[in-house]
């Protein structure tokens, strides 16, 4: 099956000539009623008309401005409704793009008119994608090809979500018509795609661990934290940290939340804590449960029916500042931060995840070691360039980053961008809030079942390690486990002055894959991934 796949590959409909005729034709269909109409109207009152020629005139130009117009509106009412339409168009305009940048090939002919040939280009469009394909193969118009993706970005007022070059072809996919796949903030689940946020966005948060989500006041963030919030209660802990005391504070008398949304220094610096101490004990319980199971390697979460945790910081600056000029827990704010850098660079395996909020956002906003290891980022609303950057990186450089208040002439928020780490940024819209008396959070959230870790800390036995201790338990000499260690901080992976359960998991799958015949540079970047 796969082979046959590769044989018959449907890159799309070429473009050429036909394109042209295809709106010719439209343009011809739908004129012809109203021709045909004031043609047999003209005819029943022809002999009245020629005894007055001035309204035989006015009747002629009423009847052509009438057809114009007719012709006009429903042509433009069939491409804003109608996909099938909206595909011609969209062919369209990618066959006037090569013929206006002469982007073809002249066929000379003798006592005849030289013939237009187009390259290999095709066109593929779905509910909310555009592909678009160009022969490479060293063809006349390879370099210009490989460079064209911004232009027709602009050109379809679309989102570059992917580029990828195989078989001596070039594709671009773009988002299209991104806003119809939006959904209703009731509708956010949990599924095995990941968090649903659109009908065909989803935050996986098991392969790309952590978010980001980023917006301006009034931008549509407050509700996109409470949407993901209504569908990650439903199948996990969430824990919330909210410094500003504004949008969370109200549901910690929930059930669901009770004692799980703090908002005082002190509280929230013991929360950090606690999470990461829950992340060890975690790691402790899953590697019992390996050795239950007598399983070579230790899996993830899901495969020993464990829930998933995540900690939700809001204005994550605010967070930091706060604690950073709380002098009397000054040692415990150094060890909060150290714990949360713990959490993101080794809770995935475990299932601890963490979400951050902010507004604009400046590189000193957050540590290069969070920032680096949050692979999921969403904005939303009106950002800055220099924040677009920070945000979705090298690889969105040079996107054209818009900010759009409205769409099909109706005022919309909660509009942004959606990225994972190393991969084009496309175009986002959070979930609709529906109206007030058809849902609301608070409702829907007392409706919830509380969830519990699955361990009670006092049952389960954390063991803390010296490096030399936890080199005698790894059974390898105290100078190779200085080497491994050594690797892990150069590939940016942080340590304390002890050593937990989750770091010895992380030594013991290092040296297993270096044992299989692995590169330490690449035992070390698999164990950590």
């Amino acid at each position: 099956m796969k082979l046959m796949k590769q044989i018959f590959l449907f890159r799309g409909i070429g473009i050429g000539k036909k394109e042209k005729i295809g709106t010719r034709l439209i343009v011809s269909f739908l004129v012809l009623p109203f021709l045909l109409s004031f043609g047999f109207l003209t005819y029943l009152l022809f002999s009245k008309l020629m005894a007055n020629i001035i309204m035989f005139l006015i009747l002629i130009l009423s009847e052509l401005l009438i057809s114009g117009i007719g012709t006009f509106f429903l042509y433009r009412l069939l491409h804003i409704k109608f996909w099938f339409f909206k595909k011609l168009e969209n062919r369209r305009l990618l066959y006037r793009h090569l013929l206006e940048n002469r982007l073809f090939y002249t066929v000379k002919k003798k006592d005849r008119n030289d013939k237009i040939k187009f390259p290999k280009v095709y066109f593929k469009q779905d509910k909310y994608t555009i592909s678009v394909s160009f022969q490479l193969e060293g063809r006349q118009f390879q370099d210009k090809f490989l460079n064209i993706g911004g232009a027709l970005e602009i050109m379809y007022s679309a989102d570059l979500m992917d580029r990828k070059t195989e078989k001596g072809y070039i594709t671009y996919v773009y988002s299209a018509d991104t806003i119809l796949s939006r959904i209703s903030a009731n509708a956010v689940r949990v599924g095995k795609q990941g968090l649903k946020l659109m009908e065909d966005v989803y935050w996986d948060y098991v392969h790309n661990p952590h978010l980001l989500v980023a917006g301006g006041t009034g931008g549509g963030k407050t509700v996109l934290l409470r949407s993901i919030l209504n569908g990650l209660l439903r199948i996990g802990i969430v824990e919330i940290l909210d410094p500003k005391q504004a949008d969370f504070v109200s549901l910690n008398e929930l059930p669901v939340l009770k004692d799980r949304v703090v908002y005082e220094v002190s509280d929230m610096i013991e929360k950090v804590i606690q999470v990461k101490e829950n992340m060890e004990v975690r790691y402790a319980t899953m590697r019992q449960m390996q050795k239950d199971k007598n399983q070579k390697e230790l899996g993830n979460f899901q495969e020993y029916d464990l829930k998933p945790v995540f900690l939700m910081i809001d204005e994550f600056p605010s967070f930091r500042s706060m604690i950073a000029e709380d002098r009397e827990n000054f040692i415990q704010a150094e060890l909060a931060m150290s714990a949360l850098k713990q959490l993101v660079l080794k809770g995935r395996q475990a299932g601890f995840f963490v979400i951050t909020s902010t507004q604009n956002v400046k590189s000193d906003d957050l540590p290069s070691t969070l920032k680096d290891n949050i692979m999921t980022r969403i904005s939303v609303g009106r950002l800055s360039q220099y924040s677009y950057d920070v945000i979705f990186g090298e690889e969105n450089k040079n996107k054209e980053f818009k900010y759009v208040e409205e769409v099909n002439g109706e005022r919309v928020f909660g509009r942004g961008y959606f990225g994972v780490s190393g991969t084009p940024a496309r175009e986002f819209f959070s979930p609709k809030l529906p109206s007030s008396n058809e849902f609301s959070y608070y409702t829907e959230f007392e409706k919830l079942e509380r969830l519990e870790l699955e361990f009670d800390k006092q049952e389960t036995i954390i063991s803390v390690y010296s490096a030399k201790a936890l080199a005698e338990e790894l059974g390898v000499d105290y100078r190779l486990f200085k080497k491994y260690k050594s690797e892990f901080e150069t590939a940016g992976q942080e340590f304390g002055k002890t050593f937990g359960s989750s770091d010895l998991i992380l030594f013991e799958t290092a040296i297993k894959l270096k044992t299989s015949g692995k590169t330490y540079q690449e035992a070390i970047t698999e164990s950590i991934l």
